[in-house]
């Protein structure tokens, strides 16, 4: 990946790599459209795949050595109709 300014570009194997994993950067020119990019993934593969996205937040965490706050949980109410 070369940036120049705020231009960006990505050589043919980087290119084929994001489309193995299901990334589209098609038309990824600047920093701001790479990261649009890896969010509409996030997202996708967040509905599907959730434990996927979670192991990737806590690796990035880790390799930031950044604490995450605790994990939420979802009780349901016996109040709430279903």
């Amino acid at each position: 990946m070369l940036r120049s300014g705020n231009s960006l570009r990505l050589s043919r194997a980087e290119i084929e790599m994001c489309r193995r994993v299901g990334l589209d950067v098609d038309a990824v020119l600047t920093p701001a459209d790479f990261a649009a990019a890896i969010d509409r993934w996030i997202d996708a593969v967040g509905e599907v795949r959730p434990d996927v996205v979670e192991r990737f937040v806590r690796e990035l965490a880790r390799a930031k050595g950044v604490a995450l706050p605790p994990r939420l949980s979802v009780v349901p109410s016996s109040g709430c109709p279903d």
